[in-house]
């Protein structure tokens, strides 16, 4: 691991989590005990990183850095902060951060949660002297969850993605929403290449293994702003890169390293003529004396987690309800049992428990029933309450004398005491008024606001 750098992305504005974010940074999402982003550093220290280079926002790099102080991490974070009144997608802020990759790296999203063994793919990568190599989950975590609120169908995102499993070389990947209801593949990713898998089951795990002359090459390319939906599909594409017909003589390094087409992705990899020699005569690698691919110089590859791994992305509400209720459950596989489910910190007076998971400085009362249930850092449950199969984000406050079923309380809103809800969404901030007996809604302070369309 000392090979590579490590980089998480954590810049998001949760735009797909309205429900539950409010104006709180992404990162800081509570799943369980720990805010969301401390499961891919988590990820990371398991694997022997050291170090690590956090994306943000300016204006969340404090809240996070005060955050993960609280959490049992060892390893360095680096942070790197965009401005806060940017529109960066993935993309740019990698392009942001170009200076600071100085070897080969592995970026992640911040909303990753997962077990999987990251060894495979980086050995991919390295065996394959990669130009990428992507980690693939199976999908449908979150099938079998219903979300509180109005009822409303969930419709997933799904990719489609093309391997060839000879060699495990990636085709295409691109959103299944782009396609209509017929598939064109071109022939060129079939002819003389052997079998070609087709999946739409698959999801992106947002784990990419990335050399380091890609950063360079995607710093020259200002006009590409996202990494999954433009840079991947235009790299994957790049395989087939043929050099430019010569039209006048290149120049070239004592070693033959082309000089001249610097616009030309295969003027950033590091292939000189020895090289050149090397491959050609080279038994070890596959994927390079047996090169499908004209020049074959640029190689992404894709391996598939053990379909007994938790991946999981918690890019929406659904997702981020369904690792919540799951976590006690798959705790032991994802974390082992140097972390607790119960937060030292916290302060549970009540008797009647089964499988809460609480936060630090959680306070849950005596006399009180709770249940199956998930407690942010800081909320309050006053005595005589009833929380069954529920999340309580942090800073939300529930009075006395509330039975609380299939409910996500948001992050500092209060339930006033006697209030009855069932199948409840109550967002960021809001206020349950006394005495609310209320089952199946969506409440929040957005429902104040008139939209109104200018013509």
């Amino acid at each position: 691991m000392h090979m590579f750098q490590a980089v998480i992305l954590a810049a998001g504005r949760g735009t797909r989590l309205p429900e539950v974010l409010g104006d709180a940074p992404k990162a800081l999402l509570p799943v369980g005990p720990y805010p969301l982003i401390w499961y891919p550093l988590n990820l990371l220290q398991q694997h022997n990183f050291s170090e690590v280079i956090v994306v943000v926002l300016e204006q969340e790099k404090l809240e996070i850095q005060l955050a993960l102080e609280h959490t049992p991490l060892k390893l360095k974070v680096e942070y790197a902060t965009i401005p806060s009144d940017s529109d960066f997608g993935t993309a740019d802020s990698l392009r942001y951060i170009h200076d600071r990759i100085k070897s080969d790296f592995l970026v992640m999203s911040c909303d990753l949660v997962s077990n999987v063994k990251l060894y495979p793919l980086i050995n991919k990568f390295r065996e394959h002297d990669a130009a990428l190599a992507m980690l693939l989950f199976k999908s449908g975590f979150e099938s079998d969850v219903i979300m509180p609120g109005p009822k409303s169908k969930h419709k997933p995102e799904r990719d489609l993605i093309g391997i060839h499993p000879a060699t495990q070389r990636l085709a295409f990947v691109f959103a299944a929403s782009d396609c209509e209801d017929t598939l064109n593949i071109q022939k060129h990713l079939v002819k003389n290449k052997g079998q070609l898998d087709v999946y739409s089951r698959l999801s992106d795990s947002h784990i990419y293994v990335l050399k380091k002359w890609v950063i360079d090459y995607l710093h020259s390319k200002e006009s590409i702003s996202t990494f999954k939906g433009e840079f991947l599909p235009h790299l994957i594409k790049k395989q087939h890169a043929r050099r430019p017909a010569k039209t006048t003589q290149d120049t070239t390094s004592e070693v033959g390293v082309a000089t001249k087409h610097e616009d030309h992705i295969l003027h950033y990899v590091p292939h000189s003529t020895l090289d050149h020699k090397i491959t050609q005569t080279s038994l070890f690698n596959q994927s390079l004396s047996h090169a499908p691919y004209h020049g074959d110089l640029v190689r992404c590859y894709a391996i598939q987690a053990p379909k007994e791994t938790i991946g999981v992305r918690i890019n929406n509400t659904l997702s981020f309800l369904a690792i919540n209720r799951k976590l006690a459950s798959i705790w032991l596989q994802l974390c082992g049992e140097s972390h607790p489910l119960i937060a030292p910190g916290a302060m549970v007076k009540s008797t009647q428990t089964k499988e809460i998971i609480v936060a630090d400085n959680a306070k849950l009362s005596e006399k009180t029933s709770l249940n199956f249930s998930v407690f942010g850092s800081n909320c309050v449950i006053n005595p005589k309450n009833i929380v069954s199969n529920s999340i309580i984000m942090s800073n939300a406050i529930i009075e006395e004398g509330c039975n609380i079923d299939n409910c996500i309380i948001g992050h500092r809103a209060q339930v006033k005491s006697g209030s009855v809800l069932k199948n409840c969404l109550i967002g960021p901030n809001f206020v349950v008024e006394e005495d609310t007996k209320t089952q199946a809604v969506h409440l929040s302070n957005a429902d104040q606001f008139m939209e109104i369309d200018i013509q």
